[in-house]
């Protein structure tokens, strides 16, 4: 017998009146969808840290640009300008050469003529659009695992980039769409939802921290043998990054980071149609990701990089109270997550795939594009 129906037949609980009523899976409804949110919000905020810090010749060629220390003095300082000299972006001429490495490449803007620091810089930096897809299992401790198919798509501005002491800072906001389902034999759920957030980097030479925080909301249909429940959930999150790039040589990097997140989930009270009183806890969840990331110059302006990180997930409260009686969360496992990604960059557009595989407490692929635009 399945593992699904042995635990279909151990939730018959016995009534406060001597009867049996039973009290299928659905009762959990809400906790898939909470566990559902984490998995979002870790990909809302990665993705978005990942774009405002940079493209990959960024992370090659180092974001810093240092005034001299002579506070009378705007003159920057430094050999390599924001994203990487031709030899590492890939500008080439008509013979196939590239240009000499004096000049700076398209992607961070033209070479000023002049090294003089200027305050004059455009209120936006860069505007960007991300769209990525999930098709994974959500697998929890003493359950069966829920089949997931999900899409984000994402879109975020950057902007106010100035000097601060001897980094450079900079702001950004973002917002985006969620939507999609998650079903197993006991329950259909359609979810759709948005969000908007916002971004703060600084950047020292070749160490970069990145803190975001959000909002969503997350509008459910639950169906299963019962009828449909609607209810909804909102969160609230905050996010830390932090990365170092280890130059090997001017085409290979290796960025070693840790993201570490907390996310509020409020829970939904409804009266099911199965005509059971669903009360849910809020959920705080706590999770940290160290990762290595290895970043290689292939040619002629094209980027490669691998990836490895592990999610460690913890979380407390979202309990289930049906009826009076209350119910155990189902805790999640922790993951596993590594892919690939290859990049280039075309006069000021930036355009980067990405593929990776998840194992362990989610299990399957995801990927998806990034489109950036480059003031």
């Amino acid at each position: 017998m399945k593992k699904t129906s042995l635990f279909a037949l151990s939730i018959f609980i016995l009534s406060t009146n001597g009867g049996f009523a039973a009290v299928n899976p659905h009762i959990y409804a809400n906790t898939f969808t909470t566990n559902n949110i984490t998995a979002l919000q870790h990909s809302i905020m990665t993705n978005a840290m990942q774009t405002f810090e940079g493209t990959a010749a960024a992370a090659l060629g180092g974001r810093a640009r240092l005034v001299r220390q002579d506070p009378e003095s705007k003159y920057m300082y430094g050999t390599t300008p924001m994203y990487g000299w031709p030899r590492l972006y890939g500008e080439y001429g008509d013979d196939g050469n590239a240009q000499k490495a004096s000049q700076s490449g398209r992607n961070g803007g033209d070479a000023p003529e002049t090294t003089e620091y200027s305050d004059a810089r455009p209120v936006i930096n860069s505007i960007w659009l991300n769209w990525q897809h999930a098709a994974d299992d959500i697998k929890f401790k003493g359950y069966d695992e829920l089949n997931t198919d999900m899409d984000l798509i994402s879109f975020g501005l950057a902007g106010g980039e100035a000097q601060r002491g001897i980094g450079i800072s900079e702001w950004g906001i973002f917002g985006g769409y969620v939507g999609g389902t998650q079903e197993n034999e006991f329950i259909n759920l359609d979810e759709r939802g948005g969000y908007v957030g916002l971004y703060t980097g600084y950047n020292i030479q070749r160490f970069n921290i990145s803190l975001a925080a959000n909002f969503g909301t997350l509008y459910n249909n639950a169906e299963h043998k019962y009828g449909n429940d609607e209810f909804a959930n909102m969160w609230a999150g905050a996010a830390i990054n932090m990365t170092y790039n280890i130059a090997l040589d001017d085409s290979f990097t290796i960025q070693p980071g840790v993201y570490a997140g907390y996310t509020w989930i409020g829970g939904a009270n409804y009266m099911s149609m199965s005509g059971n009183a669903v009360a849910n806890q809020n959920f705080n969840s706590f999770e940290i990701a160290p990762e290595i990331r290895a970043i290689k110059h292939i040619g002629r302006g094209w980027f490669g990089s691998i990836n490895f990180k592990y999610a460690f997930m913890m979380g407390h409260g979202g309990d289930v109270i049906v009826d009076g009686v209350q119910y155990d969360d189902l805790d999640t496992r922790d993951y596993a997550e590594y892919g690939i990604s290859i990049e280039k960059s075309i006069d000021r557009f930036n355009i980067a795939l990405n593929l990776n595989r998840r194992d362990g407490g989610r299990a399957g692929w995801n990927g998806g594009f990034n489109l950036k635009y480059i003031f």
